[in-house]
């Protein structure tokens, strides 16, 4: 594992794991508002525009939890930690600018669109299985001991 150049520039060695994030990302804003949406929300408290693509300035991953933040700037240039759950990947850009209105993208570099799966016969199998969820039985997942094994139930 890495030493931390932070820790290191403080005069500590310290032990980190360091994630790269290509420097042409850029995310779109999709607001999470499902149960238990994460702070701050984008558009009414960090006053983005879901109009707009945003460049990645980089990520943190505080360790008291799950959640990524991703650092972006809005169009107000404000410099803001907004949560993953409320971003999807747009598309890699070759661009400076912090945001870049999505009408305003070349037609080349606008998203491909994917087109929807036809729904299985309503008699199959896999036509009742429950959509985007996990359903009440619980999950057994092994991690490194075989022999030990995790369970979860819905809502974890």
């Amino acid at each position: 594992m890495p030493l931390c150049p932070f820790a290191r520039q403080a005069g500590r060695a310290q032990n980190c794991w360091l994630m790269n994030i290509n420097s042409r990302l850029y995310v779109e804003i999709c607001p999470f508002d499902g149960p238990h949406p994460p702070h701050p929300h984008p558009i009414d408290e960090g006053h983005f525009d879901p109009q707009y693509v945003y460049k990645v300035l980089g990520m943190y991953n505080p360790s008291e939890t799950s959640e990524c933040y991703f650092v972006l700037a809005n169009p107000q240039r404000q410099i803001w930690f907004i949560p993953q759950r409320h971003l999807l990947a747009y598309k890699l850009i070759d661009s400076d600018e912090f945001f870049i209105r999505k009408d305003e993208l070349p037609v080349a570099q606008a998203p491909t669109v994917v087109q929807q799966k036809v729904a299985p016969p309503s008699g199959s199998a896999q036509a009742r299985l429950p959509r985007g969820r996990i359903g009440d039985a619980p999950v057994q997942v092994r991690l490194s001991n075989p022999n030990d094994p995790q369970h979860y139930r819905k809502g974890f």
